[in-house]
């Protein structure tokens, strides 16, 4: 895939010319990538999205207050924030990744400088697709250095713009650490590949190093970028293209990048501890060893048979000296375990043996229809562009060919992971189509300045008898039945017709044209139709009235609005942990647990209370909640409310509690039959009080407000404990001010002292 012949033939008007289309189709990818991913807010407004959002939101919103990016990021790195996860409290800034919100503080102090004002809500709601724009730019020039065709280049840019596989994570309103995570990824490849371009290109390494080290500020999907990279270099090596601009690239990106991820306490020493960060650091150490060996090569001017036993002796001596520091001088648990969502990705089922993280849908195996609706027609173009990777490699193909394979594997275990194989896909369906546009370019050259002929047979006049013969022999082959000789003579045939018979040329041309644009067309349609469907914000959704007209369907809010306008500012929300950041940020009172998920334990906890019995739940938490809200979405047709939860709640509740039996807690969809645990369980009877005349009058709980269709309740805890509010609150203050956390109220002793610490590794049965 290389530029057409147009390029050479017209000189340097034609090269800007292309250069010129090139950068025009640029401009419109970016304008394509930023409108389609405003549809939420020419349907909903300016609205942050889903649940995540909401805490990144409410922690921009703190940084701001404590004196914007620089000093407010100071603040945010030590913020114990004790309005969630009552009544222990959570260190946010160890828990974390702070380069999203740093990013949206410094936009909102900034903008005003250039006499723009807008508010935070704003900015991080467009963020997203701010980011998802230069997203596109940094794949088009990936492409064009994979490629070395602008037309390449502007046909990825133009893919990526509108692949629903990237629209997912940075639609506006997603305001997600994936939704910028995407654009560093993006970077730090292009930047690695480029650093790698020629034996004087190596100090790109740097750019490389600095944009990984903002990767790592933002998602804990740095791990792949790191792995990624530390792959394609020790791959390199083992292909035979070990070369000094690799090992001076590496060590820079490398050195850079550890150097500025050890300064995030979210990773602490984790790159020189956890073992899914280990392989990249003896990459470097491997390369420090064969540039040693090199450079003694040379410089003693060693045979083979030298040379072969010296770095025997140097393996032998390294080996020896990475024993000697495992077993005798680092510290026995130096060295962590892999994490249970890195696990899962290797594990050959979809369970990880931890409920919770398994409880999470995004967490689970992608199905092969999901390739169909995130990728369309590009799960189809995408192939010539990787054959072509194939051909004439380098260190650059190289890199695409793995990065692709990696992404392809890693995006089947998880489905969330759809999203970093996008850049390889569009850019690989990028170099189907640029080839096909300089196909068509350079035909539409040959006819325009005369270089091609009418005639129908080609002329054999001027040809070299040596040629002459060696065409009879071919032609002899392919007679006796030789496939090969077969291909040869057809392909030249091919190609003679083509380059002589102008009918056939522009069939040809029409034909492709024809079927590459149904193809894009379809592609374009399905692409804003899946815009539309993921731009949904969840937290309102859109509906038809009983007349069949439109409307907001608005229970969310309508609820959390309800708490922050009629309970007490210091009032605690027991709920699932999936609405704590909604109600953390929207109704501004204190959450017993959210999407964090730091704690199982305490975790286990909710779904002791929320499965369990009436009266044995109110025993516990009146000592932690002043309100209980569950979602009851089903009671307007929605079926993923918290009963369809449930099962995971008791699943989780009984990996801590072993009086919680998860197996005799279920709900039949279809005949829409509880077991008997869970007809008597505090959840059911929360959801189906008063629209169900089967469950009875609730004794320990008053229902304090239902939204306008029943789709989300709250219920009034009665006779809160207040020693146990005093005490948690004397807890979180003092933790506030002195650090640690803070504590379970003493009437809760017995039960936290029974519980025991969740295991992965001992508890199998939840591996099944």
């Amino acid at each position: 895939f290389r530029d057409c012949k147009l390029q050479r033939k017209m000189g340097v008007l034609g090269s800007t010319v292309r250069w010129g289309v090139c950068i025009l189709l640029l401009i419109i990818a970016m304008q394509w990538a930023y409108s389609i991913r405003m549809l939420a807010v020419k349907e909903y407004g300016m609205v942050i999205h889903e649940f995540d959002p909401w805490f990144n939101f409410r922690a921009t919103q703190y940084m701001v207050d404590q004196g914007g990016w620089y000093d407010g990021y100071k603040a945010f790195t030590n913020w114990f924030d004790e309005e969630c996860w009552y009544p222990l409290g959570r260190h946010v800034g160890t828990t974390v990744y702070p380069g999203m919100m740093v990013t949206s503080s410094f936009i909102y102090s900034t903008l005003p400088k250039f006499g723009i004002e807008m508010s935070l809500n704003d900015i991080c709601v467009l963020v997203p697709a701010w980011f998802g724009c230069s997203a596109v730019f940094f794949t088009f020039l990936m492409a064009y250095e994979i490629y070395g065709s602008s037309s390449a280049a502007t046909a990825s840019a133009l893919v990526m713009s509108i692949l629903p596989a990237h629209l997912m994570r940075s639609v506006a309103g997603g305001y997600d650490n994936e939704s910028i995570a995407v654009t560093a990824i993006c970077s730090t490849f292009y930047f690695w590949v480029r650093s790698l371009k020629t034996k004087n290109s190596w100090p790109i390494g740097v750019l490389t190093g600095l944009s990984y080290v903002y990767m790592v500020s933002v998602w804990g999907g740095y791990v792949f970028v790191l792995n990624m990279i530390g792959a394609h270099a020790a791959g390199l090596v083992l292909l035979g293209r070990y070369s000094r601009k690799l090992f001076l690239a590496y060590s820079l990106f490398y050195l850079i990048g550890t150097a500025g991820a050890l300064q995030f306490t979210i990773v602490g020493l984790q790159p020189l501890q956890s073992l899914e960060q280990l392989m990249p650091m003896f990459v470097w150490f491997g390369l420090v060893v064969m540039e040693f060996l090199m450079i003694c090569k040379m410089r003693y001017k060693m045979d083979e048979r030298q040379f072969r036993e010296f770095v025997y002796k140097v393996i032998a001596v390294c080996g020896a000296v990475v024993a000697f520091i495992f077993a005798f001088i680092l510290p026995e648990g130096f060295v962590g375990p892999l994490s249970a969502r890195v696990r899962g990705l290797f594990v050959p089922h979809t369970r990880t043996g931890n409920p919770l993280v398994d409880s999470v849908a995004e967490h689970q195996a992608t199905p092969p229809s999901a390739y169909g609706r995130y990728f369309g027609a590009v799960a189809m173009l995408w192939i010539p562009g990787f054959i072509s990777c194939l051909r004439k490699r380098n260190d650059g193909k190289w890199f695409m060919v793995m990065y692709f394979l990696f992404a392809a594997y890693f995006s089947r275990k998880m489905m969330r992971l759809l999203l970093i194989l996008a850049e390889p896909m569009a850019i690989f369906t990028g170099g189907c189509l640029g080839a096909l546009a300089d196909f068509c370019l350079s035909t539409a050259s040959m006819d325009l300045f005369g270089k091609a002929t009418t005639e129908d047979t080609p002329k054999e006049k001027g040809t070299s008898k040596a040629e002459k013969g060696k065409k009879k022999g071919k032609e002899k082959v392919a007679a006796t039945g030789d496939l090969t000789g077969q291909v040869e003579v057809t392909s030249k045939y091919v190609k003679e017709l083509y380059t002589t018979n102008f009918g056939f040329r522009w069939s040809i041309v029409t034909i492709t044209v024809l079927f590459v644009g149904m193809q894009l067309w379809i592609f374009h349609g399905q692409s804003w139709d899946m815009a539309g469907s993921l731009s949904h914000p969840q937290i309102v959704l859109k509906g038809q009235s009983r007349s069949g007209e439109p409307m907001l369907i608005d229970d969310f809010r309508e609820a959390y609005w309800w708490l922050r306008d009629n309970t007490r500012r210091d009032s605690r929300v027991l709920s699932w942990w999936d609405y704590g950041y909604q109600i953390n940020g929207v109704a501004n009172r204190t959450t017993l647990a959210d999407g964090n998920t730091w704690n199982h334990e305490h975790i286990a906890l909710l779904g002791k209370i929320l499965t369990s019995p009436e009266k044995e739940s109110w025993e516990i938490a009146r000592h932690l909640a002043d309100y209980v809200l569950v979602w009851t979405t089903r009671w307007a047709g929605m079926m993923g409310d918290d009963i369809a939860k449930s099962p995971h709640m008791a699943r989780i509740g009984s990996s801590v509690y072993e009086e919680v039996d998860f197996r005799n807690f279920w709900y039949d969809e279809k005949s829409q039959e509880a077991s008997p645990m869970m007809e008597k369980s505090l959840l059911y009877r929360l959801h189906h009080y008063r629209l169900d005349p089967r469950v009875p009058t609730l004794t320990y709980y008053k229902e304090a407000f239902t939204t306008k269709n029943n789709m989300v309740r709250i219920y009034k805890v009665q006779n809160r404990s207040k020693e146990s509010k005093e005490y948690c609150a004397q807890a979180l203050a003092w933790a506030k001010k002195h650090g640690g956390g803070g504590k379970y109220p003493p009437a809760l002793a017995e039960l936290i002292a029974s519980r025991k610490d969740f295991k992965r590794e001992k508890e199998g049965r939840y591996m099944r």
